[in-house]
């Protein structure tokens, strides 16, 4: 079969047998190169057969390195190389070469290219030498075919990282996906790890979380202390995306909101409306700065310069979720902004702004991948 070496190898591996109390423990966020660390270099062939090493990934600003479980049999990695090819030029402009690796053979990703025009590198790692290297090896597929494969643990771990329909073979050698932004000397700038293998991040939150400008449509609403832009990072998103919903807040002149960690006022607090089928991840607020209110000798973490509170989403990828959305063209999510402002000589009452933001649906890519002629 396909990858039964390699399933010898792991299982047999004594260095890399791993327990079913370190699988319960596993925190992929720690897992890999971390921000701030070089990445290991590599040398692999492209859906062309065409050799590529991390330097010759490079764009001007660096790189982004995307790993990916199989564009074989995977629908959200399917999904995700469309959802690259479509940012392709975009990350260009920014500066950022793109490479996506996985285990998949040349002859299999020079089928999924031909099939939905992929432009861009996508690098075969037959034995996951190279995924290995990175430290993102997903043992807990092979924990899933070990000695401890009935342990409800690990049977818990399977279904979070390998699939809801328990390890195969073929999961041997994946790894865990996500995606690292390098500098041009290969030092991770940031990171992007997901704690499903149904979730992925689009490229479009990814960017604004980079600080880059993406063009949208946005609603804007005005108060009497502050103007908001609100928009969603992507048009449309698909099941299994992390997206993200932003607030762009412009306090007006000599205005300014209490920041979080502010004490004995209402800080800024943007909340999401709870709702079937979405789960709202983590929200970031920027750097804050210290307002020094001299009459009462007091110090406060507020804004008072243009800023952006960025909310991810995830719009759930379970089958079930799938089903149910298959004939809905869009999803509104609502949300609220609340604050407290004031200016240098009194606290106006906190304000309940809402806000909602509307993204088409597209599905995941379930087409099989065409497979090569057998010679």
């Amino acid at each position: 079969m396909r990858h039964a070496g390699l399933l010898c190898a792991l299982i047999g591996g004594a260095a890399l047998v791993v327990s079913a109390q370190d699988v319960r423990k596993i925190d992929v966020s720690r897992l890999g190169p971390r921000v701030g660390t070089v990445v290991p270099a590599f040398t692999l062939p492209d859906q062309h057969g065409k050799t590529r090493t991390l330097q010759s990934v490079m764009g001007p600003s660096g790189a982004m390195i995307v790993f990916y479980r199989s564009a074989d049999w995977c629908p959200y990695c399917k999904t995700q190389l469309l959802d690259l090819q479509a940012q392709y030029d975009t990350l260009r402009k920014d500066g950022l070469g793109l490479a996506a690796i996985s285990y998949d053979s040349q002859d299999i990703l020079a089928a999924f290219s031909r099939q939905h025009g992929i432009t861009f590198p996508l690098l075969s790692d037959v034995g996951s030498e190279t995924i290995t290297r990175y430290g993102i090896l997903n043992t807990v597929a092979q924990e899933g075919l070990g000695p401890n494969r009935d342990d409800p643990a690990v049977i818990a771990q399977v279904k979070t990282y390998v699939s809801a329909n328990g390890a195969s073979e073929r999961s041997l050698g994946i790894p865990f996906p996500g995606t690292f932004i390098v500098d041009r000397g290969g030092r991770v700038k940031a990171r992007f790890f997901e704690d499903s293998y149904t979730v992925r991040n689009t490229v479009s939150s990814i960017r604004v979380k980079l600080n880059a400008n993406v063009p949208v449509v946005a609603t804007k609403v005005q108060t009497r202390q502050l103007d908001v832009t609100a928009y969603a990072t992507d048009s449309a998103v698909a099941p299994g995306n992390r997206f993200s919903v932003v607030a762009q807040v412009t306090p007006h002149s000599g205005i300014h909101v209490y920041a979080p960690g502010a004490s004995g006022y209402k800080v800024i607090e943007l909340k999401i409306v709870p709702r079937p089928y979405i789960r709202a991840r983590g929200v970031s607020y920027p750097p804050s700065e210290i307002y020094v209110f001299k009459p009462l000798n007091e110090r406060v973490p507020t804004y008072r310069q243009p800023f952006t509170v960025v909310q991810d989403i995830v719009l759930d990828g379970q089958a079930s979720t799938r089903t149910a959305l298959r004939d809905q063209k869009s999803l509104t999510i609502g949300g609220a902004l609340t604050y407290q402002a004031c200016d240098d000589r009194l606290c106006y009452d906190p304000v309940t702004v809402p806000l909602s933001w509307t993204v088409g649906l597209k599905p995941i890519i379930t087409a099989a991948t065409a497979r090569p002629a057998t010679r």
